[in-house]
């Protein structure tokens, strides 16, 4: 009977086991030029065990009045970086692209190269992966996928790319970038207009290309949106991009009428946050409740097997974390077990 006894509590021990699923890691993008984080952002690093940081590095632009595409606005760092596995981001504008010529290719990637080396060396940082961040077509991506070729002949390390759901439904025009993951962009997804959608992430939108994920045949990440930002419309057309903007202080500023929950109006001309705004133009704010976040997650199980690894919040800034309890992450992230 004690033999059968130790055997019964061993079976629910085990079961008890297999029930612990380990927690799923979480990293954040870091997307502004100068690297420094401020208490609030490394307390919620700290709280959830953050340990990788997706760092934007610089920008590659073709200008119309340039002759070669050019980096645009390199980082800098500080030694506080240090304490975290870094994964480079490089951000690529389409028309670098549209206008390489292939002859061109190699040079683009060993500039590439050297310069993320450079940024590597101020601080005697080691990475192991680099990312490409590029919104490619059906007409660049044969250059976009060469430049990934040749870059992946010199490296030492991984290569990934961002995912938009476009390239996930249409794989067979745009195609399968030759890395080896991608991080799926769970937002941007809408017009951005006037109108009531949220062009951040909207369901409606986002039903339309949920069940062609399952069949992507790379492995994948998924970055969800912590971001928002504002539309300044000016007879009912977008004029400008407002960004890390918080918009509590329309609330109270007398020179705003508050026409919605997410809507404001100008009563005169004037400036608000680094913007001027004539008088009648409105704004409309979009953002990403922790609903709505935990609703993309269940869509993303049920249309993946459960095969998402990584979660990257898009981006690690205080404006944007404060917005949200900071038990929204292991919410997430356990929606996701």
């Amino acid at each position: 009977m004690k033999k059968y006894r130790s055997l019964l509590v061993f079976v629910l021990l085990l079961a008890a086991c297999q029930q612990q699923k380990p927690d799923r890691p979480i990293s954040f993008y870091y997307w502004k030029t100068q690297f420094g984080l401020n208490g609030y952002e490394q307390d919620v690093l700290r709280e959830h065990a953050v340990d990788t940081l997706y760092v934007r590095y610089f920008d590659i632009d073709f200008k119309p009045e340039a002759t070669q595409p050019e980096p645009v606005s390199p980082i800098q760092l500080d030694s506080s970086i240090k304490r975290y596995n870094v994964v480079p981001v490089i951000f690529i504008k389409n028309r670098t692209f549209e206008r390489l010529q292939p002859a061109d290719i190699n040079t683009l990637v060993v500039n590439v190269s050297r310069l993320v080396h450079q940024i590597n060396q101020s601080q005697q940082l080691t990475t192991r992966e680099i990312q490409f961040d590029c919104d490619w077509t059906e007409s660049t991506r044969d250059n976009f996928f060469e430049f990934i070729r040749r870059y992946r002949d010199i490296a030492v390390c991984k290569i990934s790319a961002t995912i938009r759901l476009h390239q996930v439904k249409y794989k067979e025009r745009t195609g399968i970038p030759p890395v080896n993951s991608g991080v799926l962009m769970y937002y941007n997804m809408g017009a951005i207009n006037g109108d009531n959608n949220n062009s951040i992430y909207e369901k409606a939108i986002a039903n339309r290309y949920n069940a062609y994920i399952r069949s992507y045949p790379l492995p994948l990440d998924v970055a969800l949106p912590l971001f928002s930002w504002g539309l300044q419309l000016r007879n009912g057309r977008v004029v400008e991009l407002l960004n890390k903007t918080n918009f509590t202080q329309f609330n109270n500023d007398s020179n705003f009428t508050i026409l919605t929950n997410n809507r404001y109006q100008a009563k005169h001309a004037c400036f608000k946050a680094g913007y001027y705004f004539q008088q009648g133009d409105e704004i409309k704010a979009e953002h990403v409740p922790a609903e709505d976040l935990l609703e993309i997650t269940k869509q993303i199980n049920q249309h993946t097997n459960r095969r998402i690894g990584k979660l990257i919040f898009y981006d690690l800034d205080s404006t944007n974390l404060i917005q949200y309890e900071k038990d929204i992450y292991k919410k997430v992230r356990s929606s996701l077990n």
